[in-house]
């Protein structure tokens, strides 16, 4: 059987001229899909490939805003603008222009625009902070608790940039005092946006002004923000800083944070500081405050601190002291107190034995702390010998006492 070409005439010709001519376009849209998807929005061939496609008009528009902070020009506004009308989806386009709205100092049809693009899409953050901002300058407090509500939902994905936000509205005069009382209206999520607040560098004057007087209540509980400020300034070695904030967090009174150790005589639970005693509990072994005195098994398997704390000794000499009642086990392992510089090259300033001797003694030793050791980490140290060999004391009356000619 004889095989005809279907493009034979010239009526069919022009059909295969159609048809190729539908490849080629279709091609091209291949192409220019690609390109959409692939390209950064500013990319030279992307300007040329599809000038004004709605994705590259938007997304230009938004990476514009984000590195400006500044007016579009009418250019970029009008092509937004036909985006918006092609692309009626895209909450994109109501940012942009609501954005502008405001730098045109139109608030009420700015605050119209961003919550039509928010209805589009509500996981849009910087439409959130817009509003928020918006609300919070017009005293709308339950409008601006509802943003600080979204918000908190997305702070996961979002932590650093709505901290940096937080932090710029609580300290700019136009609207500090709206941040405090909107905050307070919620004290879960105030608690939330402290602790994030407390984690950026802000500073803890600013977070003390911030905070309502339950959240400065809720300050040292061990899930509040409290814990976290103080562990980020002393991470920063700001130990001065540190301490003063310690000491407003759990409400000491200048008798109590002037003793060179905190809580010598072993009468608190201890709270989770770094200026407070910090103790062990696990595989090293087991290390309790009970009736004044600090109760210790060591396990002698593995080396590690048994109960430690953060000092700030001024240079100088100083008398350290202790009372010992042991109990049971050998001296197999090592069990001391030491004294080392908390920065620096950490250096060694003191290791004084625990004798595990039938009665009770008070052990003591001289101490010289230099010029260059800002603080100090107080520590007793347990170090396994070649086979496990555990050891119960109980320790009393721990003392530091600056000698003559200390701290001058």
């Amino acid at each position: 059987m004889m095989r005809t070409d279907p493009f034979a005439g010239p009526r069919n010709v022009v059909s295969a001229g159609v048809l190729v001519l539908a490849g080629v376009l279709l091609s091209w849209l291949c192409v220019r899909s690609a390109a959409l998807q692939l390209l950064a929005p500013d990319a030279p061939a992307l300007e040329r490939l599809a000038p004004r496609n709605p994705e590259r008009v938007l997304a230009a528009a938004t990476l514009a805003i984000v590195q400006r902070r500044g007016l579009l020009d009418a250019a970029t506004l009008d092509a937004v603008r036909a985006a918006a009308r092609a692309a009626p989806l895209d909450a994109r386009a109501f940012l942009i222009l609501g954005h502008q709205q405001l730098l045109d100092r139109r608030p009420r049809d700015a605050v119209a625009t961003l919550r039509a693009g928010q209805r589009l899409d509500p996981r849009q953050r910087l439409i959130h902070l817009l509003l928020l901002d918006q609300y919070l300058r017009t005293g709308r407090y339950g409008a601006a608790a509802e943003q600080f509500s979204v918000l908190a939902r997305l702070v996961s994905t979002a932590q650093a940039p709505i901290a940096q936000a937080m932090a710029v509205m609580s300290q700019a005069p136009a609207t500090r005092d709206a941040v405090r009382r909107t905050l307070a209206t919620n004290p879960r999520l105030e608690r939330d946006v402290l602790v994030a607040l407390a984690r950026a560098d802000t500073p803890p004057a600013s977070l003390f002004a911030l905070a309502s007087p339950a959240a400065i209540a809720d300050a040292g509980d061990a899930e509040s923000w409290g814990p976290v400020l103080i562990a980020r300034l002393v991470a920063q070695q700001r130990y001065g800083v540190a301490r003063a904030a310690w000491a407003r967090v759990y409400w000491l009174t200048a008798a109590q944070t002037d003793a060179p150790i905190f809580d010598a005589a072993l009468r608190t639970v201890p709270k989770r500081s770094a200026f407070d005693w910090s103790l062990a509990a696990g595989s090293l072994g087991a290390a309790d405050i009970r009736d004044g005195a600090l109760a210790i098994d060591y396990y002698g398997r593995d080396s590690g601190d048994l109960a430690s704390q953060l000092l700030v000794l001024k240079p100088g000499r100083y008398r350290f002291a202790f009372g010992v009642d042991p109990g049971s086990g050998d001296t197999a392992p090592r069990l001391f107190w030491s004294l080392a510089c908390a920065s620096g090259d950490k250096a060694k300033l003191m290791d004084v034995p625990v004798l595990a001797a039938a009665g009770q003694r008070r052990i003591a030793a001289e101490v010289v702390v230099p010029a260059s050791c800002p603080a100090q980490m107080l520590a007793l140290r347990g170090e396994a010998g070649d086979l496990p060999a555990p050891v119960s004391v109980t320790i009393r009356d721990v003392t530091m006492h600056a000698r003559p000619g200390a701290g001058s």
